[in-house]
């Protein structure tokens, strides 16, 4: 597969996504996670809402090495 150039602002927001996740994960089910479902579901919205998949060409594959890619970046940004 052809490696894919993402926008920045589109692979910042799927890192912030996968942040979010991990902040839910680590979060007690008893404790208030509305907060952190409120920022992931405007984060997915964020995502999915972007021009970038609008253009044609675009597929659940481009998708699937933006979370890569973003994953891959993701832990740089937190170590």
């Amino acid at each position: 597969m052809a490696r894919t150039t993402f926008p920045d602002d589109l692979l910042l927001t799927q890192i912030r996504v996968i942040q979010t996740y991990a902040a839910l994960a680590q979060q007690p089910s008893t404790c208030g996670t509305t907060a952190l479902r409120c920022q992931l579901i405007q984060g997915l919205r964020d995502l999915y809402a972007h021009p970038y998949w609008t253009e044609p060409g675009h597929s659940y594959a481009a998708l699937v090495e933006l979370r890569r890619e973003a994953r891959a970046l993701a832990w740089v940004v937190a170590a």
